[in-house]
């Protein structure tokens, strides 16, 4: 395989129709064997100033990759090239940190703390090393998968890492959510070659479930991560660290068959097993001291999202990226501290990293704005949809700062606007300003995330945007616009289910399995090859007693773990739409993983309703009976919220669907309404019959 001289491999080279995979270890070899000669040349002859010629080789050969990123690529060679710079930025800050160390050489500690590739000619083979530990490469094909910006952060874990596996120990990255300790452990199993399986773990796993994975990861040699492995009931974590010993034992003995659960397996020496958590979140247990000893600990905290950002921002071919990531940096940081506290905000690194993958899509889409308005655009479609009305004007006012004398651009949605305006006339529904930017804000948010959350009070319009867009988007494929699917939902209500019915469960008596509805559904909905939109919606109250499982499909894995072992990939047409009213008991974990279109009630109030239901009358009625909706009813409203409490509440917009059912059912012909007089009489009627149905009258 052809390199450059200096590293890396030619971006217009053969290698560019390889797997990403081959080509990220060759160029990998490749720059541990030029930097180790460029070492050994600086300890013979006292100069340092051959790594810095060896720098501006690696930033040359990143401008040229830049460059070609900035072109239109097809999407699968893009995704190589990204992953392939994510790497090859890494490489430049291991050169620069190289050239700042006081003795430049091969012993120096800060070249032997990295993940090197050698190609071993005595075992014909490529091996991994790091500090004292040493590896040969899994040569599992891991497809064309991104690969995680490398941080001081992730170099320290890594060590950690391999050092836990060089001395037969597991590894556990604990910290709060968003931190990267799940990507990491995957990142490095791709470094290494390695085939990682995630397991979101919940309370229904049993230490027979658990048994069963274990003796699989034992006899493949894979690699396995427990996620928030701390929500599985202590009584079964004390049977797990049992299962965990006999395998780390076994691996420590260098045994090839080994007893596990009653049967003798064969041990591929290759495995192993690391654990996520969140501590302090509910629903966590803390683990038994045995079960502590057999992980190496790893705090990730705070991670660099400044340099995560500038180097994404340079994989999607942004220049002036440290300029541009400091503002990123900047807005999110000061939206943490500036905005209100509201439940479904979030403002960590995945919301982070979601903008900027974002930015690099409207981009390539609009290669005629300039990076700045690219980016000013992106911060606005990817945050001011979750923005309660009081928030807004902040957070304009941050990005203002931020980006003086930028205007941000205008997009058009021509046929798409078009395309909601009549499925609205077409429903019935009125044409607003505010619902057609919802609708857009909806379809922006689903493009940019795959798990979407509408959060909004009852008749705030959480369930008319999603079906308008629905139908909008089915009406335009059906029109011939190709860049359009057909939309196609799938809607639960978890909270009508128990965990067993959701997620299915196992017969305690006879071992059965059961099959949950959700799992049924995810099943049929995956399996569908077919180019459609999948919606899975689920339409009702989150909490965390069946949320916290769905968190391994939200997040970038896009895989729902059963408790039998079952694994259901979602694929790219397929995604996830929650509809709640809010997120007060969801943690912190679910809400990052979630793009969020927040629906207030008091932007569109009850007279959008109203106009509806007033076109549906005769025409005779509508000017009087507008005019005394007017007249009256905010009055009525305001009366029964300062002067009675209601045995139970109701909201504001049910109360007004309720005297507009009750005024259709009795104000009619045969009951004598005939006259404006009359109207009048029956409405005043009806909305005391309201007032009195909800309330008792309580007069402070």
């Amino acid at each position: 395989m052809p390199l450059t001289s200096g590293a890396g491999v030619g971006l217009c080279s053969p290698p560019t129709l390889w797997a990403p995979q081959l080509v990220i270890a060759a160029s990998q070899m490749q720059w541990t064997a030029d930097v180790t000669k460029c070492l050994l040349t600086c300890k013979e002859r006292g100069d340092r100033k051959f790594l810095k010629v060896m720098k501006k080789k690696q930033v040359s050969l990143l401008h040229r990759y830049s460059e070609a990123l900035r072109g239109s690529l097809p999407k699968l060679l893009r995704l190589k090239v990204v992953a392939l710079v994510t790497v090859e930025v890494h490489a430049r800050d291991v050169i620069d940190r190289l050239h700042r160390c006081p003795v430049p050489e091969p012993s120096a500690f800060d070249w032997l703390s990295q993940l090197r590739l050698y190609w071993d000619k005595d075992m014909d083979d490529c091996v991994i090393r790091q500090t004292n530990a040493h590896f040969p490469y899994g040569y599992e094909y891991l497809g064309t998968a991104p690969r995680l910006v490398i941080t001081p952060l992730t170099d320290r874990c890594y060590i950690t890492l391999t050092t836990a596996l060089h001395l037969h120990r597991g590894g556990s990255p604990k910290g709060p959510a968003g931190t990267g300790k799940t990507e990491t452990v995957k990142d490095l199993g791709k470094a290494l070659g390695m085939y990682v399986i995630v397991v979101n773990c919940s309370e229904g796993l049993d230490y027979k479930s658990m048994g069963r994975m274990y003796s699989g990861l034992a006899q493949t040699g894979a690699w396995g991560c427990f996620d928030e492995f701390n929500r599985i009931n202590v009584e079964v974590l004390s049977v797990v660290a049992q299962q965990i010993l006999s395998i780390l034992s076994a691996l420590a003995a260098s045994l090839a068959t080994f007893a596990f659960e009653g049967h003798r397996i064969r041990l591929v020496p290759s495995c192993g097993i690391f654990i996520t958590m969140n501590p302090g979140y509910a629903g966590r247990t803390e683990l038994p001291d045995n079960l502590k000893s057999m992980f190496r600990p790893i705090a990730m905290v705070v991670p660099d999202s400044t340099l995560i950002a500038e180097i994404i921002l340079f994989a999607e071919g942004f220049s002036n990226c440290k300029v541009l990531a400091k503002k990123v940096y900047t807005l999110y940081s000061l939206a943490q501290q500036q905005l209100s506290r509201q439940d479904h905000y979030d403002f960590g690194l995945r919301a982070l990293t979601s903008l900027l993958r974002y930015a690099g899509r409207k981009r390539r889409a609009h290669a005629d704005l300039t990076d700045e308005e690219i980016l000013l655009l992106a911060m606005k479609d990817m945050n001011v949809a979750k923005l309660t009305s009081g928030d807004l004007p902040l957070f304009a006012g941050i990005v203002q700062d931020l980006f003086p004398g930028i205007e941000s651009p205008i997009i058009d949605y021509g046929k798409l606007k078009e395309a909601i305006e009549g499925k609205l006339k077409e429903v019935g529904l009125q044409v607003t300003p505010l619902t057609i930017t919802k609708v857009i804000q909806l379809h922006e948010t689903k493009n940019s995330r795959h798990s979407t959350v509408i959060v909004g009070s009852t008749g705030s319009g959480k369930t008319v945007t999603w079906r308008i867009l629905q139908a909008a988007l089915s009406a335009l494929h059906r029109g011939g616009d190709p860049t359009y699917n057909l939309v196609r939902e799938f809607p639960l209500n978890p909270k009508a289910l128990s965990l067993g019915e959701l997620y299915g469960e196992y017969d305690l008596s006879t071992s059965e399995w059961t099959d949950g509805i959700l799992s049924s559904v995810m099943r049929s909905a995956c399996a569908d090859e077919r180019p459609d939109e999948k919606w899975v919606v689920f339409d009702g109250p989150v909490d965390t007693l069946w949320i916290e499982s769905m968190n391994s499909v939200m997040d970038d894995n896009k895989v729902l773990t059963l408790t039998n072992g079952e694994r259901i990939a979602l694929p790219e047409q397929v995604s996830l739409l929650f509809e709640v009213e809010n997120l007060a008991v969801a943690s912190p974990a679910t809400v990052s993983r979630c793009g969020v279109v927040y629906m207030d009630y008091s932007d569109l109030g009850w007279r959008p309703y109203v106009h509806s239901w007033i076109e549906q009358r005769p025409k005779s009625e509508a000017e009087t009976l507008q005019r005394m909706f007017d007249k009256f009813l905010d009055k009525m409203l305001a009366f029964k919220r300062d002067n009675c409490r209601e045995l139970v509440p109701v909201p504001e917009y049910s109360s007004v669907v309720a005297l507009c059912h009750l005024f259709s059912a009795l104000a009619t012909p045969d009951n004598g309404v005939l006259y404006s007089v009359v109207l009048l009489v029956v409405f005043i009627f009806h909305e005391e019959v309201i007032v009195q149905s909800s309330t008792t009258f309580l007069f402070r």
